[in-house]
């Protein structure tokens, strides 16, 4: 019998189940104990509950690349905010500093020690919007470095359950096709 599948695979493996079953209840030939005698039309039912479940599976994998394609897309988003919104307090911090050294350079009193300053608020102006800039752009590819790992992750599994359905339905077709073969070759001996 075939090992228990998680239950989005139940309907697929049921089936198979019920043709295990169906085969190993089977009598089997007077002269070749491989060969055996099964309801055609159990067996063809069988096989149409299998048609029928599998669109089901297939939808299921098409929703979680929908899924993954849509975490991606707010996580690209998230990092273009996170950026626009640290280019915006950047600048707002070299204008504010600007402003403040326009109207301590204007004054004729202190117009060097203002130029001084001026020059060290948007140095350090500078130094900060660069900071927040790293920051931002850090913290962006980490959403995107995030998202590309979950999306990996969903598609090798999504992979990994089609290449076990496809190795499933293969061993069906060879199997019926072997039992067909005996059958031509036994009917041609006769």
């Amino acid at each position: 019998m075939a090992q228990e599948e998680p239950s989005e695979y139940g309907d697929i493996f049921s089936v198979i189940d019920k043709m295990y079953k169906i085969l190993s209840e089977a009598k089997s030939g007077f002269m070749d104990q491989d060969l055996i005698k099964v309801s055609r039309s159990s067996l063809e039912n069988l096989l149409d509950e299998l048609k029928a479940a599998l669109p089901t599976q297939l939808k299921s994998a098409v929703e979680i690349m929908r899924s993954a394609d849509a975490r991606m897309g707010q996580a690209t988003a998230k990092a273009e905010s996170t950026m626009r919104d640290a280019q915006a307090k950047a600048e707002k911090i070299v204008r504010e500093a600007q402003e403040r050294a326009d109207y301590l350079s204007s004054e004729d009193s202190v117009a060097r020690m203002a130029s001084q300053k001026a020059g060290d608020m948007i140095a350090q102006a500078k130094a900060e919007s660069a900071k927040i800039l790293g920051e931002a752009a850090s913290r962006a590819a980490s959403l995107e470095d995030s998202a590309d790992k979950y999306c990996l992750g969903c598609l090798n599994g999504l992979s990994s359950e089609l290449k076990k359905l496809l190795a499933t339905s293969q061993g069906g077709v060879a199997s019926i096709e072997a039992r067909q073969k005996q059958r031509f070759e036994k009917g041609a001996g006769k």
